[in-house]
């Protein structure tokens, strides 16, 4: 430094003196000092003269660098303008959002850093402009800064003043803040401790006469009312103060031989830094718990501030100039004793008995500023390196030269930030190019911890929720966050992002890792969940278009085509639908549809018809299978169905290979469907064989698509039954078959004429048609008799005989020559047979099949005794026929004539035993008769019994009763009526009322009332003449008999009631009737067997004379 600057910088330093003599005797004046203190004004005044002579001496060697540079560039000093360059370009490098430089930038260019920088921006930077800082530190919600100046700020996470005031006339050595962040606390060097409310107008303010280097709020300082805080500085005591009932008092907790440095207050234990170590206090025990001692070989505590900092409440972290220490705080096992005996074990008020033990220390070769954890390694703020550590040894700065003393002063390296695991080795190491670095050292440097909390733990107090929050927080969605405390500046360190590592990924092209991160994220996996808000849906589509399209311009189509499925829009919007078009005719052009039209949008959104139907043509002639699949799933709104399957008809002609062919015409079946052609498309599924095709047809009714398809429904059935695998199967089976039975069971939509038309080139489909429809209904199949002859003698002659049977609608002739060209004997017997030509048949039967109890049978069947005798002469020298009829004949031959047509010479084998059996059936039907016979006639005689005894019974007439024909009283008889008929059915009537219809017969009637009366008149004498005879009174009742019978017999009279009502159940009877049996009936629908006038078959009537 030349003599100029040198003394410029002496005249400030007095100036700064002057400054403060004059604010302190004010502050004497006005009663906030006391005259005493003036002793030691000298040494304040030393202090912060010094430090306002670091502020100035920070600013004047910036403006003299800037000096310098003009001055290069004007003189062109080649090597000192590029040295300068260099220098100044590191100091003034802005943080971007990677991070600053690194000393191993060129090197290890493809590993990702850990953490990102921000400076702070706002209006921080006018705050340093006339200001520095002096310490930091980090709440939740905002940051607190101290400053050379007295001041107290504010600042949000974006570095805007939120808040300001000055707390102190000196510089600011320490802050703190509360749990609930509602009051800040700070500590300077004019021995005062302020505490302040942000909320409130509560301001504490205690003096404690020298200079005060720290302070720390009870962290629940806002919820008790005792509002204790400790603090202590170069008089070496730790004083707490705090409210009591009977005022305000301060308790000294410890005395050390030097300064407190620095104090930590977590839960209820409070650490602080002296000369002899840091101590440990439990408040809520009122005693200490332990001593750290510094580590063996450290500088002089004065000279390189001790670093504290809790990671939770029972881990402290220090850092004491080179060397890093881990201290973890434990429960002491101690059994409970009573208080005779000297101690007590902990109770719950009090907490546990607690000790400390040092788990982890290390040396470093560098200056701690800083420390904090950051996931499974240390945050370690650094200054220097091992040749600054070297230099410690030297702890009396008078023993080092003054040249060597201005070195360190001006060219002091910048900063770093390293991430050491726990293993001791260094993870990553970020150089931080601070303003004025070059005349920074460690102890103007500091790291304060922001936690990161949900943003509705932040806030405990009725106040306005972002009153300090001033924009964004990045705690709302971040991790912890750390902040970099210099003179000049303050710098904002967060772990990297989602976007960071997706940016870091992208700018090296690794579009594939970007992608997978950022899904990942989404899902709310990995690492990067806790980020996923930073990358908007737009970035991450935009990410993957890029990598797609680098992917297709490396030919790697089917990962690009996997990259549009999972990145493009999904929405049914219009840049939606042009994103995909576009992507679509993109993948046209390189001939590589098929890669991409799997996952072509179908349901979200629809593209335009013409992109899927040429999505289609371009598979229908590379790749069926994939066309196939997407015919099918496809919805039937996207393509033009009918275009398409004129496609797949002419592809169908060209197609070589046997599978394509079956994959068109499914295709071919499906599109018809969606056309409503059931015609087409039943054809198709015929061909193709597919399950329940005839209960579709059922179900549907769609007779009339398949009464063309008779050839093929059967066909159905072959493959139903797998016929090409097994040919033995029954014609039975075969018409069971689902196909044919659809066929014959609906014959009015099918006609069998069109069927058996159409199955005349394929004669077995048309035989198993033919047979199933006279299984149905023998009249339905007669048109084709003939040929069904035919059909059964060719693949089905067992068969034949039952049809021949059956039918009465073939021709005998041609049948007879069907079974003449094929020898079936037994049909062409039955057909001659029907013919009338039993000779003939007799003899097929004995010429060529010689059955002799098929001859018999057949003989039998015909009942013809000209044919008995044919075969009786045929048999007279052949011994099985006569044995033959002698055991089978039975009634229709005479054994006699039989026996006497055998020759004398014949030998005849078992004779004898069917003679035997001859006389024993003889006599056997001899006594079947006889039985009969009185079976028979006991049944009679019962019979007749009982009709006696039913007309012996007599019949109840009253008087009262009324004729129901002239409805009146039977006593009242009408004129010319002298007699009662009444009828076995229960109804009476007068004799004039039921004879009367009948006149042309009156003057019978009269002379039979003539003679009825005077048999009557004569009866009546004749009774009573003999009325004590019992024989006489035999004739008179025999007598009475005949009479009524002969009446009866003359006129056979009927119940007019009865015949009514059999009148009309004829005429119900004759209107059921079919047509051609009211024709079978005569013309007027009557048959000529039925006299409805004849009483044939009417109840039995009798007439009684009353």
């Amino acid at each position: 430094m030349d003599d100029a600057k040198r003394t410029s910088i002496q005249r400030m330093m007095q100036e700064a003196r002057r400054e403060l003599a004059a604010e302190w005797k004010a502050e004497v004046a006005s009663g906030k000092r006391k005259p005493e203190d003036a002793d030691e004004s000298s040494s304040i005044f030393d202090d912060a003269a010094l430090a306002k002579y670091r502020s100035i001496a920070i600013d004047l060697e910036w403006k003299r660098r800037q000096q310098l540079k003009k001055q290069m560039a004007t003189e062109g000093a080649a090597a000192r303008r590029d040295e300068e360059q260099a220098n100044e370009k590191q100091r003034k490098q802005p943080f971007s959002d990677e991070g600053p430089f690194s000393d191993e930038e060129e090197e290890d260019d493809d590993e990702e850093p850990a953490l990102r920088y921000k400076r702070l921006g706002g209006n921080v930077h006018t705050l340093f402009e006339k200001d520095t800082a002096s310490t930091l530190i980090a709440s939740e919600r905002f940051l607190v800064l101290g400053t050379h100046w007295g001041n107290v700020i504010i600042i949000d996470f974006e570095g805007n003043e939120v808040k300001k005031w000055r707390a102190h006339s000196t510089t600011v050595n320490s802050v703190s803040v509360d749990i609930d962040n509602e009051y800040v606390a700070s500590a300077g060097d004019d021995g005062r401790v302020v505490v302040h409310g942000l909320y409130n107008d509560d301001v504490t303010i205690v003096n404690y006469s020298r200079p005060v280097k720290a302070v720390a709020l009870d962290p629940y300082y806002s919820r008790k009312a005792s509002r204790r805080f400790v603090s202590g500085g170069t008089a070496g005591q730790l004083i707490m103060y705090e409210k009591k009932w009977f005022g305000k008092s301060d308790s000294i907790l410890f005395t050390s031989a030097g300064p407190i440095q620095t104090i930590r207050w977590q839960e209820n234990l409070v650490a602080w830094a002296c000369d002899e170590g840091v101590q440990l206090y439990n408040t809520d025990r009122g005693a200490r718990i332990s001593q750290i001692a510094r580590p063996e070989g450290s500088p002089r505590p004065d000279l390189y501030t001790c670093r504290l900092h809790w990671k939770d409440d029972r881990t402290l972290l220090i850092g004491w100039a080179n060397f890093v220490q881990v201290v973890a705080l434990k429960e002491r096992e101690q059994p409970h004793q009573s208080p005779a005996l000297g101690f007590v074990g902990a109770d719950a008020d009090s907490g546990p008995l607690l000790y400390a033990e040092v788990s982890v220390m290390f040396r470093t070769d560098f200056i701690v500023c800083g420390l904090a954890l950051y996931r499974d390694s240390f945050l370690v703020f650094t200054y220097g390196d091992h040749q600054t550590v070297d230099g410690m040894a030297t702890t009396d700065d008078s023993q080092v030269p003054q040249e060597e003393r201005q070195h360190r002063v001006r060219d002091a390296q910048p900063p770093e930030l390293r991430m050491i695991d726990w293993n001791l080795e260094e993870v990553s190491s970020d150089v931080l190019p601070l303003e004025g670095f070059p005349l920074l050292q460690p102890n103007d440097y500091g790291l304060a911890h922001s936690a990161a909390r949900p943003q509705a733990t932040l806030s405990k107090s009725p106040r306005p929720e972002n009153e300090f929050e001033g924009g964004s927080s990045p705690q709302a969605n971040e991790a912890d966050t750390w902040f970099i405390l210099s003179p000049k500046q303050l710098v904002a360190v967060r772990p990297r992002g989602l976007a960071d590592h997706v940016q870091w990924l992208t700018e090296r092209e690794d579009y594939q890792q970007a992608l997978a991160a950022i899904e990942e994220a989404y899902r709310g996996d990995g690492q990067w969940a806790i980020y996923r808000d930073q990358i908007k849906t737009a970035e991450y589509q935009k990410i993957g278009q890029t990598y797609a399209q680098m992917l297709m311009d490396n030919g790697n189509c089917a990962e690009a085509a996997q990259v549009c499925r999972r990145v493009l829009p999904q929405d049914s919007t219009p840049e939606a639908i042009e994103a995909w078009e576009s992507w679509i005719f993109a993948f046209a052009e390189t001939g590589s549809l098929h890669e991409i039209a799997p996952f072509i949008p179908t349901t979200t959104m629809q593209l335009s018809s013409t992109v899927y139907e040429m999505v289609l043509a371009f598979l229908l002639t590379s790749d069926i299978g994939e066309f196939k699949r997407l015919v099918f799933a496809w919805p039937a709104s996207l393509f033009n169905a009918y275009s398409v399957v004129l496609a797949v008809e002419d592809q169908y002609g060209k197609a070589v290979s046997a599978d394509d062919q079956r994959s068109l015409k499914e295709i071919m079946a499906f599109l018809y469907d969606r056309l409503n052609q059931p015609s087409k498309s039943l054809r198709c599924h015929l061909e193709l064989f597919t399950d329940g095709i005839p209960a579709r047809v059922r179900r549907e009714n769609l007779f009339d698509a398949v009464r063309d398809k008779a050839e093929l429904v059967l066909r159905y059935d072959d493959h139903t039954l797998d016929l090409e695998h097994d040919e033995a199967v029954s014609l039975q089976s075969r018409c069971e078959a689902e196909g044919v039975q659809l066929l014959t069971d609906n014959t009015d939509a099918i006609p069998s004429a069109s069927v058996v038309k159409q199955l005349v080139n394929a004669p077995e489909h048309l035989h198993v048609y033919l047979h199933t429809l006279l299984a149905k209904d023998p009249h339905l199949g007669a048109p084709f008799a003939d040929l069904q002859v035919e059909l059964y003698a060719e693949y089905n002659p067992e068969k034949l005989l039952n049809f021949l049977r059956i039918s009465t609608y073939y021709t005998f002739d041609k049948a007879l020559e069907i079974c003449e060209e094929r020898s079936l004997v037994p049909e062409m017997v039955f057909i001659l047979g029907r013919m009338g030509d039993n000779h003939r048949a007799l003899m097929l039967i004995i010429d060529q099949l010689r059955d002799v109890p098929r001859a018999i049978e057949f003989a039998k069947e015909q009942n013809d005794p000209e044919l008995w005798n044919d075969l009786v002469m045929y048999s007279r020298d052949k011994p099985e026929f006569i044995i033959g009829l002698l055991e089978l004949g039975g009634t229709h031959t005479n054994p006699t004539k039989v026996l006497q047509n055998i020759p004398p010479e014949l030998k005849i084998p078992g004779i004898r035993r069917a003679l035997t059996n001859v006389l024993h059936d003889y006599h056997l039907q001899v006594e079947l008769c006889t039985d009969c016979k009185h079976v028979l006639d006991g049944d009679c005689e019962l019979l007749s019994d009982g009709l006696r005894r039913v007309q012996h019974q007599g019949m109840e007439v009253e008087s009262d009763q009324m004729c129901l024909a002239c409805q009146l009283p039977l006593e009242n008889m009408p004129a010319g009526s002298s007699n009662v008929l009444a009828f076995w059915c229960g109804h009476i009537y007068h004799d004039k009322c039921i004879l009367l219809p009948e006149v042309q017969r009156k003057t019978q009637i009269d002379s039979l009332n003539n003679l009825m009366n005077s048999s009557t008149v004569d009866l009546v004498k004749r009774s009573q003449r003999l009325v004590r005879s019992p024989a006489s009174q035999r004739r008179i009742l025999l007598q009475a008999k005949l009479d009524r019978t002969t009446m009866i017999r003359q006129y056979s009279p009927m119940c007019p009631v009865c015949v009514e009502y059999d009148q009309k159940k004829m005429q119900q009877a004759r209107t059921g009737w079919s047509p051609a049996e009211r024709k079978d009936r005569g013309p007027n629908g009557d048959d000529d067997s039925i006299d409805i006038s004849e009483p044939t078959e009417l109840p039995p009537m009798q007439m009684l004379q009353i």
